[in-house]
């Protein structure tokens, strides 16, 4: 099985490709230059470079958020072209499971965390076999750090940023290593493997993704005094 995956949730991207079920190539880029302009790059020399074409892949695997609302609308739209016209399935992963699934295996819950910006985070909780704790959301970081009671590691670009007020909770919060921050496009692969995951082509699943825009459904529900619950 041939899989393409990537990830355009932030500023950075990252490619990767399994050929005949094993991973083969994988690309990551943290550089000032737009999704819209390398993206289609980095897919080509993925190809080239692991000896196939657009024809030869089986699925491709996506992050839909939520991120940069720019980066994930370039990567769903490349998605969208290259699905509808080789006739491949798609499975999109959203982008705090696929940052968990770094730290996948441990013994731990695993925290998700990912600057929104605006004083505000996208995060979630998951256990170590990845059951959903606690739903993505997004929220102020102080409050989501505070409502944490049992021990857990948490990862995402967010952690150096307000890694003052993980500090304080270093009693149960322990900080991933570096590698483990960012969504890389192989471990959308794994997860595939992990989940045995099977998806077929179909042209409405395809027509109909959309980026998941965490912050614009909070902020439908912010008059309905959302509460961050203590996990359990």
């Amino acid at each position: 099985m041939n899989i393409l995956s990537l990830d355009t949730s932030s500023s950075w991207g990252s490619v990767a490709l399994a050929r005949d079920s094993v991973i083969c190539y994988i690309s990551y880029l943290d550089i000032r230059v737009t999704h819209s302009e390398r993206l289609m790059l980095q897919i080509d020399q993925c190809l080239v470079q692991s000896g196939l074409t657009v024809g030869d892949i089986d699925l491709i695997v996506v992050s839909n958020g939520p991120g940069s609302f720019t980066g994930l609308r370039i990567g769903l739209a490349t998605v969208k072209g290259i699905c509808l016209a080789k006739k491949i399935p798609v499975y999109p992963v959203n982008s705090l499971y696929a940052l968990a699934y770094n730290c996948y295996g441990g013994d731990k819950d695993i925290v998700p965390f990912i600057d929104a910006k605006m004083n505000e985070v996208y995060c979630a909780v998951y256990g170590k076999d990845m059951r959903e704790k606690v739903a993505p959301l997004n929220a102020k970081p102080e409050e989501f750090i505070d409502s944490i009671e049992h021990p857990a590691i948490i990862i995402g670009d967010g952690v150096n940023k307000y890694e003052n007020l993980i500090s304080k909770r270093a009693d149960i919060l322990t900080k991933g290593l570096a590698h483990q921050n960012f969504i890389i496009a192989s471990s959308l692969i794994g997860l595939v493997f992990n989940e045995k995951i099977v998806a077929d082509f179909d042209i409405d699943t395809i027509s109909d993704l959309e980026p998941y825009y965490l912050r614009r459904s909070q902020a439908e529900l912010k008059n309905n005094s959302h509460k961050i619950h203590k996990f359990k």
